[in-house]
C-alpha cells in the first residue's frame, strides 16, 4: 500500500475547512497521512482542527496520521511548502479548505491505478456557486501543449514527494502561480512521468485566489516569467488556438440552421 500524504492549507475559512477536512475524514484508504497548515486564523479553524484532530488520537478515525500547525506565513504557496516538508508519504496531494473529495472511495481506487508514475492526473469537477460547471479530462499523454492550452488541477494530481527534492519546492515569490511553474518545471525540464487516471476525485471551488485574481497585473507577470524559455513554441500554439475557436463557431452556426442560412445570404450581400 503506497502512504499518501495529503495536504490542506486554510486562513479563516471554517465552513471550507470543515467541509475539506470531512471529505478527507471519512476515505476508505487506509495509509492516509493528513497534514494541516493553517495561518494564524481567528476565525474559529484551529478548533475545528482539533475536534479531529481528537478523533485520530482517540482512535476514531481511519486517518493513521494527522499532523497540523497554525502560524503565520507570507503566503500560499509558503504554506504549502511547510506542508510538503512535513510530509511523509510516497506522493502528496493538495486539497486546499473548500476542495472537497467527492466520495469516500476516491483514493482508493486511484491507487490501486497507480503504476508509480511521478505524477498521476486524475480528474477534478470545477464548480462556481455549489454547481459543477466543468470537469477536466487529462489526456493520456501530458505535452507543453496540455499544460499551455488546459493545464492540471493540483486538486485532484498527485506527486511523488521525491520531486519536490530534485526540482525543489514551489517558488514563493510567485503569489498565483508557482504550481503552474512546477508542472513546467518537472514535466517539460525534467521529464517526469505521468500517468492519466479515469476518476472524478475532487471537487475545486472558483472562490480560489487564482481564479478570482487572473486577470491581475501579477498574474500575468508570472505567466510571463514561466514561460519566457518557450518563447518560440507559444506562436504555434496560439495559431491552433485560433484556428480551434474558428472550428467551434463553424460548428456552432452549421447546427443551427436558421443562424447558417442568415450568415450565407449577409455573405452574398456583402459581396
Amino acid at each position: 500500500m503506497r502512504k499518501l500524504s495529503i495536504i490542506t492549507i486554510n486562513r479563516n475559512n471554517t465552513e471550507g475547512l470543515r467541509k475539506t477536512m470531512e471529505s478527507v475524514f471519512r476515505q476508505t484508504y487506509r495509509d492516509i497521512e493528513y497534514i494541516v497548515i493553517d495561518g494564524a486564523s481567528t476565525d474559529g479553524s484551529v478548533d475545528i482542527i482539533k475536534e479531529f484532530a481528537s478523533k485520530v488520537s482517540s482512535g476514531k478515525s481511519r486517518v493513521e496520521s494527522f499532523l497540523w500547525v497554525s502560524e503565520p506565513d507570507r503566503g500560499v504557496y509558503e504554506a504549502m511548502n511547510k506542508g510538503i516538508m512535513k510530509a511523509s508519504g510516497e506522493y502528496c496531494l493538495f486539497l486546499n479548505s473548500g476542495d472537497f473529495l467527492i466520495a469516500p472511495d476516491v483514493i482508493e481506487r486511484v491507487m490501486k491505478q497507480c503504476n508509480g508514475a511521478d505524477i498521476l492526473c486524475a480528474r477534478c469537477n470545477v464548480s462556481d456557486d455549489g454547481k459543477v460547471i466543468w470537469t477536466s479530462n487529462p489526456p493520456e499523454n501530458i505535452t507543453f501543449g496540455t499544460l499551455y492550452t488546459v493545464g492540471l488541477a493540483h486538486q485532484s494530481t498527485f506527486i511523488k514527494r521525491t520531486l519536490f527534492d530534485t526540482c525543489r519546492l514551489y517558488q514563493e515569490d510567485f503569489r498565483y502561480n508557482a504550481d503552474i511553474a512546477f508542472w513546467y518545471k518537472t514535466i517539460i525540464d525534467n521529464h517526469a512521468t505521468t500517468q492519466r487516471i479515469d476518476v472524478v476525485t475532487t471537487d475545486y471551488n472558483l472562490d480560489g485566489i487564482s481564479s478570482r485574481e487572473n486577470q491581475s497585473e501579477q498574474y500575468k507577470k508570472e505567466m510571463e516569467i514561466i514561460l519566457a524559455p518557450y518563447a518560440k513554441f507559444i506562436p504555434d500554439y496560439e495559431e491552433l488556438l485560433a484556428h480551434r475557436r474558428e472550428h467551434v463557431v463553424l460548428n456552432w452556426i452549421k447546427r443551427h440552421k436558421m443562424v447558417y442560412y442568415m450568415v450565407k445570404l449577409l455573405y452574398k450581400i456583402g459581396k
